[in-house]
């Protein structure tokens, strides 16, 4: 039998399934499981993954954006997958799953438990870590598969300001926020879209409009990474480059700007931005 399987047989029997799945933890504990006295020591990393659910990515980014959310993944690990476009059409915020993988016991712990139930628990954890890497595959690949670039508005900046305040108050040490996400804010506040393409904004325009509709949140000092960047369908009218896909880089430059401006002003660090691609692993 596999540890994933051995996993679900193990913990259906001992956990129940939690009441506001999404907000809580939805990966069942392996200590709970095996009745141990003590619990996993906290976990000390926080991953919050979010995807837009406008951005259409080519396969290969779509597999690209899940290959580094999973490579933030280890022991004493919390994970959350949410999604976001605009309050409309069906679309929100809204929280996927959230997950925790647990942390190994300490050598104490393992010296002071039954010999005949270590196997089970090693069994259960190689089990949790297989069965949380599915849980956020799956939640991702159903997210990038529905998005659509049809949506009318994506309140990227709501979005973000509004996860800011759970990262900041999250209790782990170490925090990356993974953005799955054009970066093409087209809302109520502004819009970087003008004559069906992108247009050449002003960062530091942008940024002031951003402050002055209190658009700014605070992510508690944590890493940002942003894969996407710049994705849109080829423009129906225009130059024939424009209708080929082509993106100017100084519009790239500049969209790059304002959003490093942004997460400066919102207590975060933007570490890369995938225009659209990464260049290097995203990395706590």
């Amino acid at each position: 039998m596999n540890s994933k399987l051995a996993f679900a047989l193990l913990v259906t029997l001992v956990s129940p399934v939690p009441a506001f799945a999404g907000l809580v933890n939805d990966v069942p504990s392996c200590y709970d499981a095996n009745h141990y006295r003590f619990a996993s020591r906290p976990y000390t990393k926080l991953a919050y993954i979010l995807v837009d659910q406008t951005v259409a990515l080519d396969p290969g980014l779509q597999k690209e954006a899940i290959d580094n959310a999973t490579h933030l993944m280890g022991p004493g690990t919390k994970f959350v997958v949410a999604e976001f476009s605009a309050f409309s059409q069906q679309h929100y915020l809204d929280v996927i799953n959230t997950g925790i993988i647990e942390s190994p016991m300490t050598q104490d712990e393992h010296d002071n438990v039954p010999v005949h139930s270590l196997a089970s628990f090693d069994v259960c954890m190689k089990g949790q870590a297989g069965f949380s890497l599915g849980m956020i595959r799956k939640d991702m690949a159903a997210i990038m598969s529905s998005a659509s670039d049809t949506l009318a508005k994506s309140d990227i900046m709501m979005a973000l300001k509004s996860i800011s305040e759970t990262v900041a108050k999250d209790s782990a040490k170490q925090k990356v926020v993974f953005v799955v996400t054009d970066g093409l804010e087209n809302s109520s506040v502004t819009s970087f879209y003008a004559h069906d393409g992108v247009r050449l904004i002003d960062p530091e325009t942008e940024i002031g409009k951003a402050r002055a509709n209190n658009m700014m949140g605070n992510f508690g000092g944590a890493r940002v990474y942003i894969i996407g960047a710049g994705v849109m369908p080829p423009a129906k009218v225009g130059t024939q480059a424009e209708r080929d896909g082509y993106r100017d880089p100084k519009t790239i430059d500049r969209l790059h700007r304002f959003w490093k401006g942004y997460f400066d002003q919102s207590n975060a660090k933007l570490v890369e931005f995938g225009e659209p691609a990464l260049v290097s692993p995203v990395a706590f």
